[in-house]
């Protein structure tokens, strides 16, 4: 039933009144009722049906609870001096409230409560409970002969706030807005058929990635192994000049880190390149046209596999020199630092550069200047063909930044999900100009050095091992749940698209010879 007396107070509000920054939008309002609302709220109660709302006084509290992540059953008969939360007190009654229920799983009730008259009780029950007795009888909401099944609990909130007699006080109640009980755990097998509690604050274990953003991933990845197969292909063909170093099994390093950053954003890359410049979004052609030396290359012919660079998008270019990108990079920071530009640089780089000597250069001007910059160290555990072992005295190279003070993270460079959401806390790291960050990405390298290596340093039953159990992209198929059809799907897309960009690189326009000598300084 609707009371008259309780809709007539001034803090009294519908639920749509709630202010609309409040997170739930729906139980806690800040504004009282007008004139109108108070004249329409005085009208003669009347019976409602069972299926619908039920709204007295404490069905009013029993809204607020939702909102504090609770559902609380109204109680038949009962009712108090219908008070709400004000918007102050209903705020910070909300942490305490919440503190508790995560912390707990015994229902404690308040030791101040309420005492609430026999001759309070409404004249008309609610709901299916009519013949219930007043004073310190208390209608259990949850114990009825329907029963509804876990499956049709699933929708349901997870906690559940229960209101009962105090044992030692007869007739009195939980004050709400003294309440400091703590909920007992969702009982999970019934509520009335009519009654049950319905859906507010639904909590989720969700994964950092959506599906959809996963599998955008998955065939970023993919599409970098597919394009690196197809290069070793043409090369062995005799099509392709020069050397390549193909970046197999670290896909995952290349597109969660790329996948992070923000627009305005710029990466230095490595002699192994071609992962980074597509996670960067250079198309395709352009990167394959490249390639072959064309015109419409992203480089314009001059490059190559190992000089690949699109300035446009961002890539400040790869380097054939080990450890070359880092101070191009610290100066790229230092000029995002002087203009005020919230962008952040980005160096990639293998654990063999970091023996080379502008590789602790860098990192020291870095953190002395405080530039926003993140060094990313790609440990596949081979500098070429040297075991880290015999060329580092440690085995955890994030020890390296901690010579320069600098905030160091590491990833397993396996997983591209944990790769993307540790590069957007180093970024940000690095963007609130709190200086720059070294992180280490543990990966793997599934092929040799360059095409072609022979890889008599490596143990072959080891490197069968690797591509076995560690390969990213079918660590993320299996993350994703991807069939056979949806896998072959995707793979036939990304193939057409490769297969496509050597068709486009072909047909590309040859450099003429007296071009040799142009953007030439030195």
């Amino acid at each position: 039933m609707q009371d008259p007396q309780l809709a007539a107070d001034s803090r009294f509000v519908e639920p749509l009144e709630a202010a609309a920054h409040h997170l739930r939008r729906g139980a806690i309002a800040e504004r009282a009722r007008g004139p109108e609302a108070e004249q329409r709220a005085r009208v003669r109660p009347c019976r409602v049906q069972r299926a619908q709302p039920q709204r007295t006084g404490l069905d009013v509290v029993a809204r607020a609870q939702l909102d504090l992540c609770v559902q609380v059953a109204p109680v038949g008969r009962q009712r108090g001096d219908g008070r709400v939360p004000g918007v102050g007190e209903s705020r910070t009654f909300a942490v305490d409230l919440c503190r508790s229920l995560l912390d707990s799983d015994e229902l404690e009730l308040a030791p101040d409560a309420l005492r609430v008259e026999p001759a309070q009780q409404l004249p008309d029950p609610v709901g299916t409970h009519s013949g219930a007795a007043a004073g310190t009888r208390e209608i259990d909401h949850l114990a009825v002969a329907a029963r509804i099944g876990r499956p049709e609990q699933r929708g349901c909130a997870r906690r559940v706030l229960l209101i009962g007699d105090d044992q030692t006080q007869t007739g009195r109640l939980p004050t709400v807005g003294k309440a400091a009980c703590k909920a007992a755990k969702l009982l999970d097998q019934g509520h009335c058929a009519e009654r049950t509690i319905t859906p507010v604050a639904k909590v989720e274990q969700r994964r950092g990635l959506s599906d959809e953003a996963l599998r955008e991933f998955f065939r970023e990845m993919l599409l970098i192994r597919r394009f690196e197969e197809k290069v070793e292909e043409r090369f062995r063909a005799g099509e392709l000049p020069g050397f390549l170093h193909v970046a197999i099994g670290q896909e995952a390093v290349a597109v969660g880190v790329c996948r992070a950053l923000a627009d305005g954003d710029v990466i230095a890359s490595t002699h192994r390149a071609h992962g980074h410049t597509l996670a960067k979004g250079t198309h395709p052609n352009e990167l394959m046209a490249e390639l072959y030396g064309k015109l419409e290359g992203c480089s314009h012919g001059y490059g190559g596999s190992m000089h690949l660079y699109d300035v446009e998008r961002g890539n400040l270019g790869a380097n054939a020199v080990v450890g070359g990108g880092l101070p191009a990079i610290v100066g790229a920071a230092l000029a995002f630092k002087f203009r005020g530009e919230p962008r952040v640089a980005v160096a990639f780089f293998g654990d063999g550069a970091t023996n080379i000597g502008t590789f602790h250069e860098s990192l020291n001007l870095a953190q002395l200047w405080g530039v926003p910059a993140v060094f990313v160290c790609e440990d596949n555990h081979w500098a070429e063909s040297t075991p880290e072992s015999q060329h580092s005295p440690i085995r955890d190279l994030s020890k390296r930044a901690e010579a320069f003070g600098m905030k160091s993270m590491k990833v397993d460079g396996q997983d591209v999900e944990e790769v993307n959401k540790v590069t957007a806390r180093a970024l940000k790291h690095a963007r609130d100009g709190k200086g720059p960050v070294f992180l280490l990405c543990e990966t793997q390298r599934l092929v040799g050095h360059y095409i072609g290596d022979p890889q008599v340093y490596r143990d072959k039953d080891e490197l069968r091992r690797l591509q076995e159990t560690s390969d990213p992209i079918e660590l993320v198929r299996e993350k994703l749940g991807l069939s056979d059809a949806e896998y072959e799907a995707l793979d036939r897309e990304v193939q057409e698209l490769v297969d496509s960009s050597v068709d486009f690189a072909k047909a590309g326009t040859d450099p003429k010879p007296e071009d040799a000598l142009k953007n030439v300084y030195a």
